[in-house]
Formats: C-alpha cells, structure tokens, sequence
C-alpha cells in the first residue's frame, strides 16, 4: 500500500516552490512538486470566484432595472477560465487516495482564507486541513511554522469574514453597478462598497479646491541682532499673527522698526520625542510616496518582492505596528543580518540589552501579523537590486533601528516681548541628545518621524532672560495668501482610507481607529489602482484629480454610498467577524437590507447627469463649471426633490456645494414604467453580535450548484424582504436659526446647518471639535447661543488633552474654547 501523504497548496508557484524545497518534495510534475511525505500544488491567486448574475441566476443575464435587486439564495462558484486547469490539478489531488490531510499554506490572512477555502469547497474535499501561519519566507520560518501547524478549523471565523467581504462586495457592486448604469445611461458606472467612498473623498476635496476663495494677510518678523520674533495678538485664538488689512499692518510694522523690546517672559522645558512605531502596510506606502513618490501599489509590490524572493522582509499586508513578545528573542540576529551600512547603529544599540518596551512589543496590539521589520536574512548584494527594492528596504531597515535607540531629547524655548505696546514670540529648540534620530541626520534621509512638522519659528536662541531689552533691527511686513486644502497624493488618500476620511496624523489615535477604516492594508493600494483604471480618477504628478466622469458619479450617488463613516462601520464589523464577535447572518442580513434599500432608492430618483465618456485626464485646469455638465434645470424644479435637496446641503456644509460655480441645477426627470419600487425591510443595524457555531456543510461538487462558498462554515441565506414600502419622514428641525433669523436648523451628515444655505446663509455647528464629537444637549446649547458646561476631551492639533466650555464664535462661523484648562502641568498653557 502507498504511503499517506500531505497535500500543501500555496497561493502562488514561487511561494511553492520554497515550501517545496524545505520539504523536500523535488520531483516535478504538471501543477505540483512531490516528495516522500508531502504534495506541494498552488493557486494562481484565486482559482475559483462567486458566480455572475446570469451564473447566479439565467433570469439576470439582462441589465435590467425590472430585475435589481438580485440577492442570491444559494450562492454558485465558478472556476475561473484562465486558471481551469490548475483547478483540475488542485482538484485531483485534494481527492487522491494517498493523501490524508491538507496544509493551508496560502497567505496568511483574510483574502488567502478565502482562496483555499474557496477551492476546497468546490473541489469537494472533506479531509481534514491544518493551516500554516507564518510572517517570514525565510527557510528556517517556514520549518518552524510546519513544526507548529494550526488547525484549519481555528480560522473558521476569519473564513466566515473572508466569505461576507466577498460576497458584500458582490451584492453591492453588481446591483448597484447595474443600477446606476441603466438609471443614468451612456458609459458604464461602477461601483463599489470601498471604492465609491474613497471616491466620494476625492471629489469632495476637489470641491473644496475649487470653491477656495483665497484671502491676502500680513504677517510682521521682527528681526533682532541674533535671533527672530513674530508679532502677534493675545486676544486672537484662532489666527494670532494674521492680520487681515494692510494698511494697519503697514502701520504695525513702522511702530516696531526701530522699537527697544522688552522680554517679558522666558520659559523652557526639556523634552523628549519617542522613535515612530514600527510600520505597518498603510505607513510604508505613505512614507515612501511622500520620500521618493512611488505609488501605494508600487511599494506594496516591492514590499511583496523583498518578502517573497529576496526574504529580507517580514510579510508587508499586516495593519500591526509592533512586535509579539516571542519576536524578542530574535532582533539580535536580525540587527546582526543588516548591511554593513548601519553597522554603527548596530554596535551601539549593542552596547546594553535590547529593552522589552510596550512600545515596540505588545502581543494586545498585533492582529495576524505583526509590524513589518528585516528578517534574519542577509540581504547580499543591494547594487544588484532596482532601486525601488532598495529604498524601500532601507525604510524598513531605518525604522526598525530607530525604534530600540533612546528618544530625542532637546530643550524648547518660548520668549515673550513687548516692542512699543505690541506683543512679540520666539521660539527656539536646541537639541540635546540625538537619540533615534541619528538615523535621520543626513538630508536625503527625511526627518524619520510621520507626525514632524519642520516649524521655520524654531531657532537657536540666545540667551534671555525676563528684563532683557533688545533693538528691533528690522521690521518685516510678509505678505502671504490663504491656500486651499491640498489635493490627494497616494500618502494622504490612504490616510484618509485608514481613518475612514478623518484625517488624524496623530499616530496613537490613527491605531486606536484602524479597524473602522475603508478597505485592508492589502487592499487599498488596488482600490486606488481601480478607480484609476475606470477612469474615475487620474494622476497629475504625485495628485490624486477626480475626472469628469468620477465627479458626476458623486454628483448622484447616495450619500450612504460614498459615506466613509458607513463603510468604515461595515469594515469593523468584519473585522470583528474574524475574531468571533460579529454574526456571519445577520451581517448578510444588514448588507442585503442596504442594497434593497440603496437600489430602490436609485430606481426612483428623479434627478439626472449627463454623462460623458471616459476621459482620463484629471481636471486640475478645469474649472467647477467644465467639470460638471448637467442640464438645465426642469419640471418639477430641484428644490423639491428630497434626495439632493439633503446632499446639497451635506455638500453645503462641508464648505461644497454640488452645483459649483456655474449655478447650473441638475434635471429631474420622470421614473420610467420599468422600474418598479421594492419594498425593502427596515434598515440595517450596525451592533456587533456574539458569533455563532460552526454548521459543517455537505460537499460541493464542481458539477452540481448551488454550492455553498466556504467549508466549514456554513451558507447564510438572505432573508426575503416583505415589510412595506418606507415613506420618507420629515425631516426634524432644531429650531429658528440664530444667524439670518429666518431659516430652520436641520441636521447634516457632518454638523447641524439653515436650510437657507441656498440663499446665502452660512451657519453651522459641526458635529465634531477639536477631536472630540459633540453630544446633542452641547449642539443644542451652541445652536441656543449659550455656552456648554466644562467637557473633558478635546485634542489640540499637537496632541494635547484640554478641557473646558465651548461656544458659537460671534460671527456664527465656527465654535471657540472658552474657559479652558490645560493638561496636567501645564499651567493653563492655550491649546495649539
């Protein structure tokens, strides 16, 4: 009788081939290496895939609106045609009477869950399987991780988030692709469930470009024998060194020319700057599109290379920035593998052991994967290497350095003056130990740190102390212009994604929000790739533009659509799927009752976009008018139509408006016979419920659908909808608004506004201050006119915890801190 054997499969044939080769299994045949105990076969990516509509179900092989929304009841698999015959490969041996068990060696991580078990499923295997979860593909890894396999069944909850992400991102990009496509006619509009909201983040910040209004101020630089000072007003919180008329900032700055100033105040602090954390995928694409200008997908593909050929990398698609404890253990001999390039920091950091910081080593704060850092893997020759693989192995290499060397210490100086009644600050820094950031020292290198920003105030000032008079030697008037907010790059874009469109740099929180963002580390790069591809956006140098087309598909998406906050909610919850918190059911559930809702929505809107074919050119040189067509206004007139009455006033709030500056509306137009309204069940809920047991299927067989897509996991099957048709409500107001006395307050997707925005009122309260979102009794004491009580939780723009009341500024346009404490030890200092 043969002897049993393991059946491996792997993602890809060269991750294959070095699984093969610490196994021993050398001998080559069509699709599969073998050798006396193991079987070592592959993907090619994905073999198999969800079924098409028509494939789903012959009734939906027509676009047609009569036959949205389709929600499969039993979910059908097909294989994929260029990679059939691997399948057969796979298929063939995954049944083999020789082969006893299975190893799971695709990636580790949500999207290579799906790839094998999408493959066992339809091959019909019901042998057991045990999984292979490993960061490194250096020899001596992938020997430790088949001395240590898991059973395939510990993973069974990331196999049910894997199974709903696909099957989420199929229900809504085939319905809804479908429905905007035959609602609004001429080229084909696709959509997605992460990449219509990162769209929408785009086109919005696009908007804002280009309804800027910019405005000329004037600073004053008073310039002193040995150092600099601005001048400024104590009074002003919000812009104390702009002044906003000339002629009284020309008669500023001839008071000063001249002046004897007084130092009033000096006070200095020794402080200190921890190294960066350790990357992440989403970090090292930012840092390297941001140091050299290389795309997300660029560096994730590199990133790819070092890991899987070179093997001087641990596995980049981790959203982890530390380390497990059991990793500890290891960074001697991987500081020993760097090149001989850093072996200075190498010797120093040698000179004591290597602490343990929770900084750097958290087993709380690693998911899958920890943080991306060398292996013990000497890189050899790097001249060999394109440069790309070299700068981002450096990156990699610097910062995992930077994060066991001692902080930066340097001593902060603030100085106050008074030159002829008006109030002068200076700023210096001096530092005292370098720290970390000696591995940043040369200019080429960039400052190492994420959240840096070089301040030009700070200086080497000499010593002052309280009494001091110096002479104003030259009074300075600078004239400077507001700028608009800056276009994406592929750095800020992912960023945005990360955090679900708030764009937070402070790293702590940027962790603390990573599960709520849009889209994967392992996936961001390829929805920006997409929307480039279908002619939605186009790259101006390192920008990110809308073009035409991808600013008329925001025009008329729903806003749940294109809402980073919403999606941000779906992510976390398979998110907490993967770790047995979320139910595989009612998620499907809540995703089918959205796009029921979402496409009956679609297939009765009354507005309308002419829309062009694809161009895809961005459209920096066009104006709001070129890059949106619409047509003329008609009966009945936009005003009347809920749905764009509610997104222009969102757009309105957020300093956006969907007409721009041609003023032209969009038409409306009847809903065809056609296109019936559904009546979709109440709308899905966002509560993460306890995860249910694992039900185990009968086998798939290739040539018997309907299959279930997963085992073991079982299929949840949508629930038909039969509540009636959701009349829209009214929609509540907060009151007379206090600004133009004669609008109503009413409530946007991000702050409370007048619904006279139309004929020019700009009032607003923004949900969210400083960092913190605001409870409704505070909204409605800023809408009041009143000032809150004392609330803990503001976030100054350099990371500071303050407390205090807030309020409605005078002019209506924003909220002030009044009444503010500092944190602790700060003596009051005021908020940045």
């Amino acid at each position: 009788m043969d002897k049993s054997k393991t059946l491996v499969f792997s993602e890809k044939p060269s991750v294959a081939r070095d699984i093969a080769g610490v196994l021993g299994a050398s001998g080559r045949h069509q699709g599969y290496l073998e050798g006396s105990d193991f079987l070592v076969t592959w993907g090619v990516g994905h073999l198999v895939t969800l079924a098409p509509p028509e494939g789903q179900n012959p009734n939906w092989k027509r676009w047609d609106l009569a036959t949205l929304p389709m929600i499969p009841k039993n979910w059908k698999l097909v294989v994929l045609p260029a990679t059939a015959d691997q399948f057969e490969v796979v298929r063939s041996l995954m049944n083999r009477p020789d082969v006893k068990d299975v190893v799971n060696a695709a990636d580790a991580g949500r999207e290579g869950e799906l790839i094998f078990r999408l493959v066992y499923g339809l091959a019909g295997c019901k042998k057991p399987f045990r999984r292979l979860w490993i960061s490194s593909m250096t020899d001596e890894a992938i020997r430790c991780g088949f001395s240590a396999l898991k059973s395939g069944t510990d993973f069974d909850p990331l196999a049910r988030a894997a199974e709903c992400r696909s099957r989420a991102d199929w229900l809504v990009g085939m319905n809804l692709t479908r429905c905007y496509t035959k609602r609004f006619g001429g080229d084909m509009l696709t959509i997605g469930r992460v990449q219509t909201p990162t769209l929408g983040m785009v086109v919005h910040r696009q908007l804002e470009i280009d309804n800027f209004k910019p405005r000329d101020y004037w600073e004053i630089k008073a310039r002193f024998d040995d150092f600099s000072a601005q001048w400024f007003d104590p009074k002003e919180k919000e812009t104390p060194a702009r002044l906003w008329e000339k002629s009284g900032a020309e008669v500023l700055a001839r008071r000063l020319q001249g002046a004897v100033a007084s130092v009033k105040k000096v006070t200095s602090a020794k402080k200190k700057q921890p190294p960066p954390f350790l990357y992440d995928l989403t970090t090292l694409q930012r840092e390297a599109n941001s140091r050299f200008g290389y795309t997300a997908a660029q560096t994730l593909a590199t990133a790819q290379t070092l890991y899987e050929r070179k093997k001087v990398i641990t596995y980049p698609r981790t959203d982890s920035r530390h380390l497990s404890e059991d990793i500890h253990s290891t960074i001697g001999r991987r500081l020993d593998a760097l090149p001989k390039e850093f072996a200075s920091f190498v010797q120093a950091l040698k000179q004591k052991p290597i602490g343990k910081t929770k900084r750097v080593f958290d087993n709380a704060k690693v998911s899958d994967h920890h943080a991306i850092i060398p292996t013990e893997q000497r890189p050899g020759d790097m001249q060999a290497w394109k440069p790309d693989e070299r700068n981002v192995y450096d990156l990699v290499a610097r910062r995992f350095l930077a994060a066991f060397f001692p902080d930066q210490e340097y001593l902060s100086t603030f100085v106050l003056l008074d030159a002829a009644g008006e109030s002068l600050k200076a700023f210096g820094k001096v530092i005292l130990v370098s720290g970390w950031r000696a591995l940043y020292e040369r200019k080429d290198l960039g400052r190492g740190g994420e959240d840096d920003d070089a301040d030009s105030d700070e200086q080497a000032l000499p010593p002052l102390k309280q009494g001091d008079a110096r002479e104003v030697k030259k009074s300075e008037l600078l004239t400077k212009q507001t700028k608009p907010p800056a276009a994406f790059t592929d750095a800020t874009l992912l960023l945005a994604m990360e955090t679900a469109g708030k764009l937070v740099e402070n790293e702590e929180l940027r962790l603390a929000m990573k599960e709520s963002g849009l889209g994967t580390p392992a996936t961001r790069a390829e929805i920006i790739e997409k929307l480039l591809r279908v002619g939605y956006l186009a790259r101006d140098k390192k920008k990110l533009q809308p073009t035409l087309k991808g600013m008329q598909l925001i025009s008329v998406a729903d806003g749940q659509l294109t809402s980073p906050e919403l999606t941000g909610a779906w992510e976390k919850r398979l998110a907490e799927m993967a770790k047995g918190r979320e139910e595989q059911q009612r998620f499907m559930d809540d995703i089918g009752s959205f796009v029921i809702n979402l496409v009956n929505k679609v297939k009765t809107e009354r507005t309308t976009v002419r829309f062009t074919p694809t161009v895809k050119k961005p459209l920096s040189n066009a104006t709001p008018a070129t890059r949106m067509e619409a047509k003329p206004a008609a009966t009945p007139r936009p005003d009347s139509c809920p749905k764009h009455e509610q997104a222009r006033h969102d757009l309105r709030i957020r300093g956006e408006d969907f007409k721009g500056s041609a003023g032209k509306g969009l038409k409306q137009r009847p809903v065809p016979a056609s296109a019936p309204a559904l009546k979709p069940p109440s709308a899905p809920t966002l509560k993460p419920p306890s995860a249910p047991a694992l039900k185990s299927p009968s086998a798939p067989t290739r040539e018997s659908p309907p299959t279930p897509a997963l085992k073991p996991p079982s299929a949840p099957t949508l629930k038909s909808p039969s509540a009636p048709a959701l009349t829209p409500a009214p929609r509540p107001t907060y009151g007379v608004c206090p600004a133009c006395g004669k609008g109503s307050i009413i409530e946007g997707s991000r702050g409370y506004g007048c619904n006279r925005f139309r004929e020019g009122c700009s009032y607003v309260v923004w949900m969210e201050f400083l960092g913190k979102k605001l409870s409704k009794t505070a909204i409605n004491q800023l809408i009041a006119g009143k000032p809150t009580r004392v609330m803990k939780g503001f976030t100054t723009k350099d990371g500071r915890k303050v407390s205090g009341k807030i309020r409605m500024r005078a002019d209506g346009h924003g909220i002030e801190l009044v009444e503010w404490s500092g944190p602790e030890g700060s003596g009051g200092k005021e908020p940045a």
